[in-house]
Order: C-alpha cells, then structure tokens, then sequence
C-alpha cells in the first residue's frame, strides 16, 4: 500500500508540470494555425477543412508522443533507482525534451513566409509541367527559362489564369456539371 501512495504522490506532484508542458503544446499548435490561415489569406488562398484536419491529427500525434514521453518519466521517478540518485530533482525531464521539440518545430512553421509557400507551389508547377512535356525537350528548356525569368508570384498568376481558362472551356463546352 505505502507503494501506491508514493506513486500517487509522484504522480500528482508531476501534474502541475505536465498540464503547463500540454498547455504550452495546445497554445503553440493554436499559433501554427492562426498563422497558416493568415498565409492563406495573404496568398488569396481559401481556407479548406483539410487543412484543420490536419492540425487536429498533428495535436493528437503531439500529445500520444507528449503522454507516452509523461509515461517515461513516471516511470523513472517511480523507479527503485531514482532515490539513489538525488542529482536531480523530479521533474519530467523526457516531457520536457518532448515539449521543447514540438515548440521548435512550431516555431519553424510559423516563421516560414508566404512567399516561400508561393515559391514550393511555383516549383511543383514547373516540375508538372516537365513530366507533362518529357518527350519534347524545347519545350522543357522554354519553360525553365520561362519560370527563371519571372518571380513567383508572377508565375502562379499566369498558370492560375491558364488554369481558369481551361475550366472555362470546359464548362461552355457542356462538360461542367452545372450545365
């Protein structure tokens, strides 16, 4: 019995820290997102439900790895071992290193800009548009020298007014359902 009541004790004595670790999680997670959609916004992007999607299952990858790291850390103040060793303090020393990972990774997301997200997009448009034309080299050496003379943003306007225009082909050509 004197067993569980140390680890309860344990337990609830790591508490306190753990709900800070997951609250600091929650709320830079909440950052991420609230700058994503601002990016969206400033690259005329709509919103889509997908994209929220994924921040729930990125919390929810965030917090299995943040209990099982808390799981760890119980355990090794639990551990027969730990009392030997009183050079450190109790604390939830893997949360932490957990914590702190994920505060970096979001840290990184949210400073990315826009315009690098712009630069990814106008990329992969280039790279379409080789595996579109692999048979015809001009083509291909047309469209590098294409892409190298216009900036990004430039860019994705023109494919994006090629794009619309082509969805408006087909539509006036009855093939849209709306018709």
């Amino acid at each position: 019995m004197e067993i569980w009541n140390s680890i309860a004790e344990i337990v609830v004595n790591q508490t306190g820290y753990l709900s800070v670790m997951y609250f600091a999680v929650v709320l830079l997670v909440a950052l991420d997102l609230w700058s994503g959609v601002k990016k969206a916004k400033q690259r005329r992007e709509a919103t889509m439900s997908q994209g929220y999607k994924r921040t729930i299952d990125k919390l929810a990858k965030y917090f299995n790895t943040l209990l099982v790291l808390g799981i760890v850390d119980i355990v090794i103040l639990i551990s027969p071992l730990y009392p030997l060793s009183k050079v450190f303090p109790s604390f939830p020393y893997f949360s932490l290193v957990g914590v702190l990972f994920v505060a970096f990774i979001e840290m990184k997301s949210i400073r990315e800009k826009a315009e690098d997200k712009r630069s990814y997009k106008s990329a992969s448009i280039l790279v379409g548009k080789i595996i579109d034309s692999k048979d015809d080299v001009q083509k291909i050496i047309e469209e590098v020298i294409n892409y190298m003379n216009m900036t990004d943003k430039k860019y994705l306007e023109k494919y994006e007014k090629v794009k619309g225009d082509e969805e408006d082909n087909e539509c006036c050509s009855g093939k849209c359902k709306g018709v």
